[in-house]
Parts: structure tokens; C-alpha cells; sequence
């Protein structure tokens, strides 16, 4: 029998153990989490101008230009193929905050139209295609040159008109939109872009 006692008073301790153990992980658990602190919630304040002012110049397009171009003078006449490029950009600095409705977390925000800056000719790419004298007295000979430089002049006038155009400048303005909206979504905020 006091084997038997003995096996008796084992049992009953590896079942009050194997019930305790459990009992006192669930309760040494529930003791941890409400001891943690609870992480902060952050929310965006909304957009502001600074946030907007600090991206300076957003540039969104990089056009590239190529045409014709004729020019006649100094008893001269010739052709160009001009290839350039330009780039469109909006300044933010004048961007201005229209409307802001935090419960909603949306916002209006009036961006200053796109722009060209940085129009140049690509001189190493930009042919001659045809340089020939007009006039038929032999004294009058002219210079070359300065029929050279003023086409080149009117090039970089080219390339900035043609990157100017709305055809280039609304696909700018899209990813400009773009750009901005995706900004806000990351803190959670609906923004609506409207421009001058």
C-alpha cells in the first residue's frame, strides 16, 4: 500500500502541477501586456505649406525637342535639324493650401502652373543641313556666321516653345498631381490638386 500511496500522491501532484502551470502562464501573461505601454498614435496634421515650400522645384518631365529650322540674311540662307531637350517643373514654394477639412482629412491645394526651365540645344546631336549664298553679286560676300548664331539663337527659342506646348504640359501636370496625392496618402489624407 505505500507504494501504491506513493504513486497515488505522484499522480495527484503531476496533475496539480500540470493545472497550475497553465493557470499561472495565462495570468503571468495577462499581468505582462497590461504593465506594457501602449505605442502612441500619430496622425497627420494635414498638409502645409512648408511641407510643400521644401520640395522647391518638382520636375516631372523631361521633353525632348527635335525640328526644323530656317534662317535667311547676310546673304545667306540655310536649314537646321535641331534636336534639344527641356524640362517642366512647378514651383512649390508658390503653392498655396486652399481648403483643409481635418475631420474628413482632405485638402485642396492651388499649385502654380508648370513651367519650362532649363530649355537647351543639344549641339552635338543638332546637323547642318543646308547652308547656301543668295546673293549673286560676287562683291557681296556677307557673313556665315552671324546667320549661324542667330539660328542658333532662335533653336534655343524653339525648343522652349515646343516643350511649352499643352500637348507636354498637361502629362506634366498629371504627374505632378500624381506625385502630390500619393505625398498624403501615405499619412492618409484625400488631397486634390487645382492649378492657377
Amino acid at each position: 500500500m505505500t507504494n501504491m500511496a506513493k504513486q497515488a500522491r505522484k499522480l495527484i501532484l503531476i496533475l496539480l502541477f500540470v493545472s497550475v502551470l497553465p493557470a499561472f502562464s495565462i495570468w503571468y501573461g495577462t499581468w505582462l501586456v497590461k504593465n506594457q505601454p501602449v505605442p502612441p498614435v500619430m496622425r497627420s496634421i494635414g498638409p502645409t505649406v512648408t511641407q510643400l515650400e521644401r520640395i522647391g522645384e518638382l520636375t516631372t518631365s523631361r521633353i525632348h525637342v527635335t525640328d526644323v529650322l530656317s534662317a535667311e540674311g547676310e546673304g545667306y540662307r540655310g536649314s537646321w535639324l535641331i534636336k534639344g531637350d527641356a524640362l517642366l517643373s512647378c514651383d512649390m514654394s508658390k503653392a498655396k493650401i486652399v481648403k483643409v477639412n481635418s475631420e474628413k482629412r482632405a485638402a485642396i491645394i492651388h499649385l502654380p502652373p508648370m513651367r519650362v526651365i532649363s530649355a537647351r540645344v543639344d549641339h552635338g546631336k543638332t546637323k547642318t543641313w543646308s547652308v547656301e549664298k543668295t546673293s549673286w553679286l560676287p562683291w557681296y560676300w556677307g557673313d556665315q556666321s552671324i546667320v549661324r548664331d542667330t539660328a542658333m539663337f532662335h533653336a534655343q527659342q524653339l525648343v522652349e516653345s515646343a516643350a511649352g506646348s499643352e500637348r507636354n504640359l498637361a502629362p506634366a501636370r498629371a504627374q505632378a498631381e500624381l506625385l502630390i496625392r500619393q505625398m498624403y496618402d501615405f499619412v492618409e489624407w484625400k488631397v486634390i490638386v487645382d492649378w492657377e
